[in-house]
């Protein structure tokens, strides 16, 4: 008895050390160091191709090697080296090398050391991958994108721009034509996809050995290789300054719950033995409408990339529980890779579906490839989805014979029509290809190999997926289902903060749960599908609107750290007394915050809260509407440092927490002097100032070019190194001094003019001027500090609300004095 109590209370001891031991890490954290990288090099340009479930990851090779680099991972995250996919002597140096699947054909695009353009191909995404062109030429950075109709394009790198050329094959390129696309100077790295029917290119400039190396988006509408627009949110990734700078040069990725694009990108360390030293990073994308908004960069613990709610690899000898039988075959697992069915000479539909259901809506993917067909008039192989029993289900099925999609659906025991879509004329079936479906509603979207081939509706609803044949042996490789379509991942995502939150992307959870809403439906019909009332607006976002007193929506997020914050709620309102507040569970973070008249419900402002204190890790915020009504678009989030009263004189001879970017400065005098040939940017400060009032005594030497102040900078860097030729190398704004007149412009790695003031002001004169921000209003004064010569509210969709303070000049030789900041 003794005995047997001192066991169990030995075994009590145990499972409480268990527990208490921690739970393997859920989180990932940029940069990320993969096994056998290029010693000194790292992990550049990074390109990640999604096959059969798997992803592989290629990048640069260092300047002195052969060979292509090659890791496979299955969650984006927990990384293997798989060795060298390619050891040709061309991969010398192999720069962006980039790999696309088609028809049972894996090939790479790679420019070594720049000279030009090879093709090598391979049946396997790991190689071994050999050369099957001689030098197509081009810059550098190819990639490949295939449309919905198979045809190809090619994209590289060109002074200033980003050039497209046809292709009329996987390993013929035709004659190169500007994109229109472009940052000025060096621009690279450009990738091209396709959502909801528009065309989207990221693209990265400089230099890559610039701070000031970022990721910018342009949108077409009209083709994959024109009509481009740059989008009014760029840059959509910089850092210039902490813990990861120089960041660029990705590719975007569906993530592994089949709906979350992610972009992988590299940030650069600084100088390798040979070239620059990077690494890899990811950052998840979301989506309002047609805005990519990239959730970063971030530095800190992130939540993984989830997982599909079923997946299946078939790495194992039996088929198992996760799949029933539905009308026989001859079924079987071959080499823990995937499933078959091999039954020939029948018209049934022998299927396996899975034991386990989506929602009413759900993304979907499957693979196969047909290895025999039978004699019949239509033999065929696919996907089921939406199962429920044999009389409610649709189908998405290959055929060979007829080189073609066929769709169908069977809705209460009652054949719905089939509709069949035209494959490409050299699809190879006995190849391994992919269906992807996407169900919102009764709307249900179809893809072949990432091609757009169809949309249909039908009136089912949740229900298992599986996979089919009739007549054909098939193999049916990864097959996944996950909750989410069309970006919907992102209402349950930990959204990072610091960081931008969607209104829109509440939880999930229904009523009472994930918000409280007090009418029945989506009043404005717009987005999701439950009661939250949205609808478009006229900045190109979906919005929550109707806002009532006592509703709330509840938020996901990930704090980076404890600490004080300053947040910005987007909000248009006609009406007087609309207030609102923030929870974190049962603590009050805001108090009430005033929501004032806006002047209508399309007239956005910007309405800020300063020093909320957050505590890290992830939470659930809860924002409340107290009283009144106003339209809420969304909310941003910056850490807050106080503004403390700083001014320096230069009489000590130097420019101590000054740091110099372009431009030659010196200290004269007691003078902060700038030079007269382009542009020069001093900056002082913290990026989490918020409002304040900067003066300076200003003097213009000569009498062209400009003057002045910048108020609110981040991100600034160098802006004319390396070849950049970039004025604007900053994102704040900037008042300056002519001969003619007072102005003010905003600057974000391009320069908008925003206001003037016609004056007559003298060179060797000094000036006093005071440049005030409280929220999103800027005010400047010269001499007369009472009166402001430009009184200015940028009511943009992106005011910048925090930033240090600067001197800047531009062809013009000035002297600054006596320079001071207050509160």
């Amino acid at each position: 008895m003794r005995k047997s109590r001192r066991f169990m209370f030995m075994m009590m001891v145990i499972l409480l050390m268990v527990s208490s031991v921690p739970l393997p890490a859920t989180a990932y954290q940029n940069p990320q160091t993969l096994p056998d990288e290029w010693g000194q090099y790292g992990l550049g340009d990074p390109y990640v191709l999604k096959f059969n479930g798997y992803y592989y990851l290629y990048v640069s090779t260092r300047d002195t090697d052969d060979g292509v680099k090659v890791w496979s991972s299955k969650d984006l995250v927990n990384w293997s080296y798989r060795g060298l996919a390619a050891t040709d002597p061309i991969t010398h140096g192999a720069y962006a090398p980039e790999v696309v699947y088609w028809n049972g054909m894996f090939y790479m695009y790679t420019s070594p050391a720049g000279k030009g353009h090879y093709v090598l191909s391979s049946t396997s995404p790991t190689g071994p991958f050999n050369v099957v062109t001689g030098n197509l030429g081009k810059s550098i950075d190819g990639n490949v994108f295939i449309d919905d109709d198979g045809s190809f394009s090619f994209y590289d790198a060109a002074q200033g721009r980003i050039d497209a050329a046809p292709m009329s094959s996987p390993t013929e390129i035709g004659a190169s034509a500007s994109t229109g696309v472009g940052m000025g100077g060096w621009t690279e790295g450009s990738t091209v996809f396709k959502r909801n029917g528009k065309y989207y290119m990221t693209y990265t400039g400089n230099h890559v050995f610039s701070k000031g190396y970022r990721v910018d988006v342009a949108v077409s509408t009209t083709g994959p290789r024109s009509g481009y627009v740059t989008d009014s949110t760029n840059p959509v990734l910089i850092r210039t300054e902490g813990p990861t700078v120089g960041l660029g040069h990705n590719t975007v990725v569906t993530g592994p719950n089949l709906d979350t694009h992610y972009m992988m990108y590299h940030n650069l360390e600084g100088n390798g033995i040979i070239g620059p030293l990077r690494h890899l990073n990811m950052d998840r994308i979301v989506w309002n409408n047609d805005k990519m908004i990239v959730q970063g960069p971030t530095s800190t613990d992130q939540p993984n990339p989830e997982m599909p709610v079923f997946y299946d690899y078939f790495d194992r000898s039996a088929i198992g529980s996760k799949w029933s039988n539905v009308n026989g075959g001859n079924w079987g697992i071959y080499n823990q890779e995937l499933m078959w069915q091999n039954s020939l000479g029948s018209s049934t539909w022998y299927k396996q579906v899975t034991a386990s259901s989506s929602a009413s809506d759900y993304t979907a993917e499957f693979n196969m490839k047909e290895m025999n067909r039978g004699t019949s008039t239509n033999p065929r192989y696919g996907a089921t989805f939406s199962y429920t029993n044999e009389n409610n289900y649709g189908v998405a099925l290959i055929s060979s014979k007829n080189k073609r999609l066929e769709t169908f659906f069977r809705i209460n025991g009652v054949d719905q029509a089939w509709q069949t879509f035209d494959l490409p004329a050299d699809f190879n079936y006995s190849k391994w290809h992919n269906i992807r479906i996407e169900k919102s509603g009764s709307t249900f979207k179809y893809y072949v190999d990432g091609m757009f081939k169809a949309t249909r509706t039908a009136n089912v609803g949740a229900g298992k997926i599986g996979v089919l044949t009739e007549d054909t042996h098939a193999d049916f490789g990864y097959t996944a289902f996950n909750n989410d379509v069309n970006g919907s991942s992102a209402w349950n995502a930990s959204k990072p903060i610091p960081g931008t939150i969607e209104a829109v992307h509440y939880m999930k959870g229904g009523e009472g749960v994930a918000y409280h809403d007090t009418t029945a439906g989506n009043l404005g019909g717009a987005y999701r599908t439950d009661a939250g009332d949205i609808r478009l607006n006229n900045e190109g976002l979906f919005n929550l609107g109707w806002n009532q007193t006592g509703e709330w929506y509840k938020y996901k997020v990930n704090v980076e750290s404890s600490g004080y914050y300053d947040i910005d709620f987007r909000m248009a309102t006609s009406l007087d007394g609309a207030q609102i507040r923030v929870w974190d569970g049962s603590t009050d973070l805001t108090g009430i915050v005033n929501v004032p008249n806006t002047g209508g419900w399309d007239n956005w402002k910007n309405i800020s809260n300063k020093k909320v204190y957050l505590n890290a890790g992830q939470r659930e915020l809860k924002v409340e509407f107290v009283t009144g009504e106003a339209d809420f678009s969304r909310m941003t989030f910056q850490k807050n440092v106080d503004v403390t009263s700083i001014s320096d004189n230069f009489n000590d001879g130097d420019d101590n927490g000054w740091t110099r970017f372009e431009g030659t400065w010196a200290v004269e005098n007691g003078e902060y002097s700038a030079g007269s040939t382009g542009p020069a940017k001093s900056t002082f400060g913290d990026t989490g100032w918020a409002d304040y009032t900067v003066e300076a005594d200003i003097k213009m030497i000569d009498s062209g070019g400009d003057g002045g102040l910048l108020v609110r900078v981040s991100n600034p860097s160098h802006g004319t190194e390396l070849g950049q030729n970039n004025y604007d190398a900053l994102q704040g704004y900037y008042a300056y001094l002519t001969t003619s007149g007072v102005s003010l412009g905003k600057m974000n790695y391009n320069w908008a003019f925003l206001k003037s003031n016609a004056q007559s002001y003298s060179t060797n004169t000094w000036y006093h001027m005071k440049v005030a921000v409280n929220g999103t209003n800027i005010k400047v004064y010269v001499d007369d500090m009472v009166n402001p010569k430009i009184d200015y509210t940028d009511n943009s969709l992106n005011p910048f609300t925090h930033g240090k303070i600067g001197v800047r000049t531009a062809n013009k030789h000035t002297h600054f004095d006596n320079v001071s900041v207050t509160p």
